[in-house]
């Protein structure tokens, strides 16, 4: 009973976000996605509410588990736009390219620089702590 309790807690919190974020969207005019907005406002009820998280989580496991089925209706509008999408093959395929790549990157570059960040960060502490033993010897 209690996993079908936060079940519903967790869908009712997700649902919640989805329309809160398109009703802010709708109201303001912000030329951002609703959903995008939601999403976000999830994001900061998990981070202010951490014990949420086991809710949302029950209730979104069963649907991401099976995602593919969300994704027929996006492979049967290729088939339908198929000649649109062969006529313009070399500027979709560059446009892949440059984006990925440019994510790619950027991912990389701001996880070593995290990663760089973190290190000189442990560095530090361990000289720091290794001075003050010194001096209490």
């Amino acid at each position: 009973m209690r996993n079908a309790i936060n079940t519903v807690v967790g869908a009712v919190l997700v649902f919640t976000a989805y329309y809160v974020g398109l009703l802010i969207v709708n109201l303001t005019s912000l030329p951002v996605p609703g959903p995008l907005v939601g999403l976000l406002l999830l994001v900061g009820v998990l981070f202010a509410f951490p014990q949420t998280e086991r809710q949302v989580a029950r209730a979104v496991t069963f649907p991401l588990k099976h995602m593919s089925l969300l994704f027929v209706p996006a492979v049967l509008g290729v088939s339908i736009y198929w000649s649109d999408i062969k006529a313009n093959a070399l500027a979709i395929a560059i446009a892949i390219i440059i984006t990925t790549s440019f994510c790619l990157g950027l991912t990389a570059w701001l996880t070593q620089a995290l990663l760089n960040t973190k290190s000189t960060h442990k560095t530090q502490l361990n000289n720091t702590n290794k001075n003050e033993g010194d001096t209490n010897d």
